[in-house]
């Protein structure tokens, strides 16, 4: 092979090479998510809904049934308690045992306290015959053995006083003793359900000596919960319309108070704190019904501020969200989502109805209630970290401009068409590179040619030599 055509064929696999090489690296850059500096600050979706308390007719919040007022029953601390007689959750009537004190103790204290008063009694007895022999001996006594004796008479009397008192006050307290122990039993002074029983293993822990603690029967309040974002709707007398969860049942009532502490759980130390506080705090509220009647203890309901609109309601289900959420680009609807890389990144969702007046919006689909999604700052970009913890939140020039958010977006997204060649420039690229392929094709083409020709040549000139 001749040098001119070892070139051109060098020149043609070098093409080749080349754009295999280009090929791969377009390939590699459309699959791979780079790792981009700063940290996203993401709640769970379940977190951020927004039909958490809200309904399509306005504000809605859940509630329950339960009883007003609870009764405290207290221990007497100078007794042993010997056993509790009920259990959370009993129902109780007026006059029912709830827990008895040790008898056997008690017996014994009166055997002691009879002893004690039976003693005073003889000493007082002594004493008055000591004053009587005192008197008798003043009347046969000298002017001046009579003034001493007069003072010791005294003081005799005085110390007479004060036994037959305590003999009294002492007898008193015996007779309640037999009282008690007649009466060891202590009863329930109302009906209701027991909400609560003393631990007998734990007594000194003990709040205040109460026992038990009923919850009368009788009187009920209806208790809701409202979070942090929607309390600021409520007021102190709200007139408001509660609802039967399992008919159509309605009652009218009013707000009767609103708790500014927030609620307590037993595994946080209060709702919503979750890995550096993603949740939602949640308080309560107390509601006043018009009537009773028809309502339960325990009963489940929901409660809607009454603005004249009546009790119907439309209750939302699924996923909800603030439209702030969202990213409208192209006639698209993205959300930035934690990825399975634990990065954020940008994905497309569907939404289905909207709610004007509240500014939210159903999700049909691309979202689960357990992902984590992120509010649409200005300047997000896929590929950067996650967090948790607003605290760690570091993201560069925050803008919560929503004209920005859009523009950001859009870049973005041509940032990646470009990435992926489908762009009008990204295929000029592409048909500048064919072209030059072509004519380095066409050059080795031509070079193999004249050679074969120059062969050719070479071998005519032998045979007519």
């Amino acid at each position: 092979m001749s040098v001119g055509r070892k070139i051109a064929v060098g020149a043609i696999v070098a093409a080749i090479a080349a754009g295999a090489g280009f090929a791969g690296f377009k390939l590699w850059k459309k699959n791979d998510t780079p790792k981009v500096d700063g940290t996203v600050y993401v709640q769970k979706v379940s977190d951020v809904m927004s039909n958490d308390g809200l309904s399509l007719s306005g504000i809605m919040f859940s509630g329950v049934v339960e009883a007003q007022k609870t009764e405290d029953v207290k221990y007497d601390s100078t007794k042993t308690l010997k056993s509790i007689a009920v259990k959370v959750g009993d129902s109780v009537k007026e006059g029912d045992v709830l827990f008895t004190y040790d008898v056997e103790s008690m017996n014994l204290e009166l055997d002691t306290a009879v002893i004690e008063v039976e003693r005073l009694e003889y000493d007082v007895e002594t004493k008055k015959k000591e004053l009587e022999d005192m008197e008798k001996l003043k009347a046969k006594a000298t002017q001046d053995e009579a003034v001493s004796l007069e003072a010791e008479i005294l003081s005799l009397k005085s110390e007479i006083a004060t036994s037959e008192y305590e003999v009294k006050t002492k007898k008193a307290a015996n007779e309640k003793l037999k009282k008690s122990i007649k009466n060891a039993s202590v009863t329930s002074p109302t009906d209701g359900v027991v909400k609560e029983v003393a631990d007998l293993n734990n007594f000194e822990t003990l709040s205040d000596n109460i026992v038990v603690k009923i919850s009368k029967g009788d009187n009920y309040v209806l208790k809701g919960t409202v979070n942090e974002m929607t309390i600021n709707n409520i007021y102190v007398g709200m007139p408001v319309i509660i609802k039967s969860r399992i008919d159509d049942t309605t009652w009218n009532g009013t707000i009767e108070t609103i708790d500014n502490n927030p609620q307590r759980s037993d595994q946080d130390d209060y709702y919503g704190s979750d890995e550096g506080g993603g949740q939602s705090t949640k308080y309560s509220f107390t509601v006043e019904p018009e009537t009773l009647e028809g309502l339960m203890l325990g009963q489940h309901i929901i409660i809607v501020p009454d603005y004249g609109m009546g009790a119907e309601i439309k209750e939302k289900k699924g996923i909800w969200l603030y439209s702030d959420y969202l990213v409208e680009e192209n006639g698209k609807t993205y959300v930035w989502v934690k990825g399975k890389d634990k990065r954020i990144e940008k994905r497309e969702v569907k939404v289905g109805d909207r709610d004007e007046d509240m500014g939210d919006c159903e999700i049909i689909s691309g979202l689960d209630k357990n992902d984590s999604i992120a509010y649409p700052m200005g300047s997000i970009e896929e590929g950067m970290a996650v967090t948790t913890n607003i605290d760690e939140m570091d993201i560069p020039d925050v803008d919560f401009g929503e004209e920005d958010n859009g523009e950001d977006m859009g870049d973005m997204a041509e940032y990646e068409e470009n990435e992926d060649g489908e762009t009008a420039e990204g295929e000029e690229v592409t048909e500048s590179e064919d072209a030059g392929n072509g004519e380095e094709a066409k050059a080795a083409e031509d070079a193999e040619n004249a050679e074969a020709a120059e062969n050719g040549a070479d071998g005519e000139a032998v045979a007519v030599g």
